[in-house]
């Protein structure tokens, strides 16, 4: 298997590692193994194996660091990889980290609607039961008394009502889901190009030093 490096490479490779169940990212080694690694174990650059061990290293003597910040592969790569000034073009740390707190309030807002949800089911468990109950009552009581029918009806309508506002919370929160996956997708992508670019001129810096 031949080197992966290319525009995007980085970024599809990361991607491809995320957890399925949970989403979670892999780390920066996971990420530089899979992206330069080939078939005889070596790294297809010439300082893969130096810049692996960095990371190992870092991975070790700035562990709180790396797993406090928002985006804990990206704040591993920037210790290593460095953080130049053309990383603030939207795709650097900053833009991440605005990333990573755009997600946390959207999860917020989608842990609110989960909560009205919750709400709104408990409601209509409690009206359903009800209702049980005063189907159970009409039974044995005359049919034409009327208050009861009324009642009755009464407690079918708030149970529409309440499944209506069920079905629209989880329209909502599909479209919360939805909009969190589209922003975080669209920054790292950005991010993993910018970082492969850099990756690559790293590269080649280290090739001109050994010339």
């Amino acid at each position: 298997m031949g080197s992966k490096v290319g525009t995007k490479s980085i970024a599809q490779i990361a991607y491809s590692l995320r957890d399925p169940e949970t989403g979670a990212w892999p780390t920066a080694m996971q990420v530089w193994r899979a992206t330069y690694q080939i078939s005889d174990g070596t790294l297809s650059i010439p300082s893969g194996e130096e810049t692996l061990t960095k990371l190992h290293d870092v991975a070790v003597t700035h562990q709180e660091q790396i797993s406090s910040a928002p985006m804990p592969m990206v704040e591993h790569f920037a210790l290593v990889l460095g953080r130049k000034a053309n990383h603030s073009r939207g795709v650097g740390i900053p833009a991440v980290n605005r990333v990573a707190e755009e997600r946390i309030r959207l999860q917020a807002q989608i842990q609110a609607s989960e909560q009205r949800a919750a709400e709104a089911q408990a409601r209509i468990e409690a009206a359903e039961q009800r209702a049980q109950a005063m189907e159970g009552q009409v039974s044995i009581v005359v049919q034409s008394n009327a208050q009861l029918q009324e009642e009755q009806q009464s407690q079918h309508d708030e149970m529409n009502s309440l499944w209506d506002t069920q079905r629209s919370v989880e329209d909502q929160n599909a479209q919360v889901e939805c909009l969190v996956k589209e922003k975080l997708d669209e920054h790292m992508a950005a991010y993993f190009a910018r970082m492969n670019s850099n990756a690559v001129q790293i590269n080649q810096d280290h090739a001109g030093h050994q010339d």
